[in-house]
């Protein structure tokens, strides 16, 4: 980072800082001065506007400190020390015995110090994320937001009133006369406030339905936060004669939280600005702030009831201090374990990682779940394993953030790469997390050894089935067309030697060969049945569907094969045939439908087979019987899948999908 960001950078830090600091001191000023003159109420809402958004806009400038979203987002800084000014200015006018130094510059700027957030209400949502108008009508707009926030802020310096917190204390460059400038100052806050912001949203909505990625999901998130406000600020206007000022004040609070939450959820989720890690410890310091404040407050207040003055309430007081710098630690760890997960407890990784790896049911599915579990552990925006016989991955890598590689090793050999994506561009790498992920890529490595022992055993599997099946086409082919007819032509020879024989015990021999003989051929043919199905060879497979189907009155039956289902391997036809079939048969038995379509067609080189009725689907708490089984277990001899679903107009629908490699 040049000079001159580091430069900016600690002034946005500084001005965040102060007013931060202001707005904490107003408080108890507020209450000191309100015993001795009479003062305007103190807004709980205008002090979150003063803190929290020029923090967040502190962290905005720790990574993009010439963006203008920064520097809007620290205008509201003003307001905790524009109330102590004008308190200064009260006190002295009005309390003190003689005029104290520089109190007319703590009047004037007390009477305009409010003005901040007229600009950055309107102007945020233009510019954000990246600090650029972008399109001619949104410079037009930012332009004329600025001008008229400007005449107002300018109307605000010059009118001639009391200063906001202290009305009884003038404004020393009022022009006499010129109370039309109240007039001024309230339309122009109107404008950019009302007309401003809605032109901002207009143009927010416009952008958000044209981006994409995480851009459109940052500006979505703005929105969000937008909404909340514009809904707090209607609800305030709308009640506000009604409801008592502390709730409408805590409407306003809500509202003002709207923006600022939303841009931090943007950084966070969304790795916008690369600001995790500050924004870490901002959230950690508000927290302890936010805790430290209230009981601070409570012991304080009780002590004074309790024992006025007394040493009991000093001890009290030190005690909540003690309490705070204590728990720091554990607010730290907690934030750190929201933001980036057990990065600093390689154990708890490690044990995350198994407990959603246990449930797999085979390697492939625990190297997704390992991968996902990963991610999830560290809280990062991408992992993903790499291997020669599986893949898988988690998440997308973050824009700009570089990726880590671990080799995965079992046995000896490297069996993949476990790619890992940072969060952010300036996001460091600790020890702690470098030796959890090195321990999950060891359980990476001992997964994919087994996916490639599983996937060989599958390779195998299906090898055997289509020798098998292609030796059972081979050994009926023969059979049938070989040793079956010289069988049963040698019993027709036998038939006639039988009538030319004289000899009554011969010819009675030679008959009891025949018949013999011709049980072996009715043997054969069965044997012959049973190695394949006969329609098969007859028809080929689009035939043997067609065949199927023949003779249905009810339900109407439809049969689309496509024509590059001829020839293929024996295993894959066997296969199709029979989950045909028993598909076919189980719409017929029991689902009572008047329709039935069974396609058939090729995707590259996998056959897709669908059986479809439009009958009583099937039951809610179905148990699969011997058919499903059976049609399951065929579908993954030949390395397929089965899928019984409901049709989406109710009935049933068989889909599987079966590999059929190069067809012959």
């Amino acid at each position: 980072m040049s000079r001159g960001d580091r430069a900016l950078r600690h002034t946005a830090y500084a001005l965040a800082g102060l007013g931060t600091a202001g707005c904490v001191a107003t408080v108890p000023v507020h209450h000191w001065m309100a015993e001795r003159v009479a003062v305007t109420p103190l807004y709980w809402s205008d002090l979150v506007l003063g803190t929290v958004w020029p923090l967040v806009g502190a962290v905005i400038a720790r990574g993009r400190p010439r963006n203008p979203v920064c520097w809007l987002m620290l205008l509201p800084a003003m307001i905790g020390p524009y109330h102590l000014l004008a308190y200064y200015a009260g006190y002295s006018r009005l309390v003190a015995e003689r005029p104290l130094p520089g109190w007319e510059v703590g009047a004037w700027i007390g009477c305009w110090g409010f003005v901040g957030y007229w600009f950055a209400t309107p102007l945020v949502p233009l510019l954000f994320p990246h600090g650029r108008a972008g399109t001619t009508p949104r410079r037009v707009c930012a332009s004329a937001v600025v001008a008229i926030a400007s005449i107002g802020t300018l109307a605000a310096m010059l009118r001639p009133s009391g200063t906001d917190p202290v009305q009884q204390v003038p404004n020393p460059l009022g022009i006499t006369g010129w109370e039309w400038l109240h007039t001024v100052m309230f339309v122009c806050a109107v404008t950019t406030m009302l007309g401003g912001s809605c032109a901002a949203a207009v143009f927010l909505v416009l952008r958000t339905r044209a981006a994409t990625g995480v851009e459109r999901a940052q500006l979505q998130w703005l929105m969000l936060g937008g909404l909340l406000m514009a809904v707090s600020f209607l609800s305030f206007l709308l009640d506000d004669a009604e409801q008592p000022a502390p709730i409408g004040d805590l409407v306003m609070l809500v509202g003002l939280l709207g923006p600022p939450a939303s841009v931090a959820v943007a950084m966070l989720r969304h790795r916008l600005f690369d600001v995790e890690l500050v924004l870490g410890r901002a959230i950690v310091l508000t927290v302890l702030s936010a805790v430290v404040l209230g009981v601070y407050a409570a012991v304080v207040a009780g002590a004074d009831l309790i024992a006025p003055g007394s040493l009991a309430g000093t001890c009290l007081i030190a005690c909540t201090a003690l309490l705070a710098a204590n728990g720091r630690g554990a607010v730290q760890a907690a934030v750190d374990r929201t933001l980036f997960g057990h990065r600093h407890d390689p154990y708890a990784v490690v044990a995350q990682v198994g407990r959603r790896v246990a449930p797999a049911g085979e390697p492939a599915e625990a190297l997704q779940h390992l991968v996902d579990a990963l991610r999830h552990a560290l809280r990062l925006p991408y992992v993903a394993f790499e291997g020669t016989a599986v893949a898988a991955i988690s998440g997308s890598p973050a824009a700009g953030a570089a990726r880590r590689a671990f080799p995965c090793r079992a046995l000896g050999r490297e069996l993949g790469v476990l790619h890992v994506g940072r969060r952010g561009v300036n996001d460091p790498w600790t020890a702690k997390e470098q030796a959890a992920v090195e321990e999950v890529a060891d359980r990476a490595g001992t997964l994919a050894y087994a996916a490639a022992l599983v996937e060989d055993i599958a390779r195998s599997r299906a090898r055997i089935l289509s020798v098998r099946e292609e030796e059972r086409r081979r050994l009926r082919a023969d059979l049938h067309d070989g040793i079956g007819p010289s069988l049963a032509g040698t019993a027709h020879q036998l038939d006639t030697l039988a009538r030319r024989v004289d000899d009554p015990e011969l010819a009675r021999c030679v008959r009891t060969l025949r018949d013999r003989l011709r049980t072996t051929v009715t043997d054969l043919r069965t044997v012959v049945q049973g190695l394949r199905p006969a329609v098969l060879d007859q028809l080929g497979l689009p035939g043997a569907l067609r065949e199927l189907l023949a003779g249905y009155d009810t339900p109407a039956c439809h049969c689309s094969v496509d024509g590059a289902c001829h020839s293929l391997p024996a295993a894959v036809e066997v296969a199709a045939y029979a989950i045909a079939g028993e598909a076919v048969a189980n719409a017929v038995r029991h689902s009572a439908a008047s329709r039935l379509e069974l396609t058939a067609r090729m995707e590259d080189t996998v056959l897709i087979l669908t059986i479809r009725d439009n009958g009583c689907g099937i039951p809610p708490r179905h148990r699969a019987g011997v058919g499903l089984r059976s049609m399951k277990e065929r579908a993954a001899e030949v390395g397929g899948r089965l899928e019984v679903t409901t049709g989406p107009g109710g009935g049933t629908v068989v889909r599987a999908g079966l590999p059929a490699g190069e067809q012959r």
